[in-house]
C-alpha cells in the first residue's frame, strides 16, 4: 500500500494531468465518462478562488508527493438554503492509482477535512449500482446506503440509477477510529 497520502490545493499542472487522463471512457471509467466537456469554468474557478470556498470544490490527492487524483465536494440542500446544507463528495483517480486503496483513503481524508473545517452534519455520496469498487469504498469509510435515486444520471446514451449513501458527523467519529 502507498505510504503518505495527502490532500492539497489543485494546481494548473494538476488540471492539465486530469484533462489528459480523463479524456476517454477508459481514462475516466465507464461510471464517470460523460463525454467531452469544456474545462474553462474549472480553470476560471482555479484562477479566482483556487477551487475552494464555493458550491463546487476540489483538492488534489497525492501519494508520496506524486499526483494520484482528485477529490471534490459539492453543495447539496435538503430544505431551506440557510439551514440544510450538506456536502456531496466524489473522487477521480488517475488510472495507475486505481485498485490500490487510494480512493478509500482519499475520501476518508476528505470527510475528515469537511467535518473538521465546516459545520455540516451530513456528507453524502452517490454512485452507480454497478460500481462495486466505490460501494465497498464508501462502506469501509462508514457510509450507509439510504436508497436508490431512480434514473438520476444521464450517461452513455441512457439514464442510470444512482445509490445514495451518507455519513453523519457522529458516525464518522466512530468509523474513522
Amino acid at each position: 500500500m502507498p505510504d503518505h497520502l495527502a490532500l492539497r490545493p489543485v494546481t494548473e499542472a494538476d488540471l492539465d494531468a486530469f484533462d489528459s487522463a480523463f479524456q476517454s471512457e477508459s481514462g475516466a471509467t465507464p461510471h464517470q465518462w460523460f463525454g467531452f466537456t469544456p474545462n474553462i469554468a474549472l480553470r476560471e474557478a482555479l484562477r479566482t478562488r483556487g477551487l475552494l470556498a464555493g458550491a463546487d470544490n476540489m483538492l488534489s490527492v497525492t501519494v508520496d508527493g506524486e499526483l494520484a487524483g482528485r477529490v471534490e465536494w459539492l453543495e447539496r440542500r435538503w430544505g431551506r438554503r440557510d439551514t440544510s446544507l450538506c456536502w456531496e463528495i466524489a473522487v477521480g483517480l488517475l488510472p495507475d492509482w486505481r485498485g490500490r486503496g487510494v480512493g478509500t483513503r482519499a475520501q476518508r481524508e476528505l470527510v475528515r477535512y469537511l467535518f473538521t473545517h465546516t459545520r455540516v452534519e451530513r456528507v453524502q455520496a452517490t454512485t452507480d449500482p454497478e460500481n462495486t469498487a466505490e460501494i465497498r469504498c464508501l462502506e469501509k469509510i462508514g457510509f450507509r446506503l439510504e436508497g436508490v435515486v431512480r434514473r438520476a444520471q444521464w450517461r452513455g446514451g441512457r439514464w442510470h440509477d444512482q445509490l445514495l449513501f451518507s455519513i453523519l458527523r457522529d458516525e464518522f467519529g466512530l468509523a474513522s477510529g
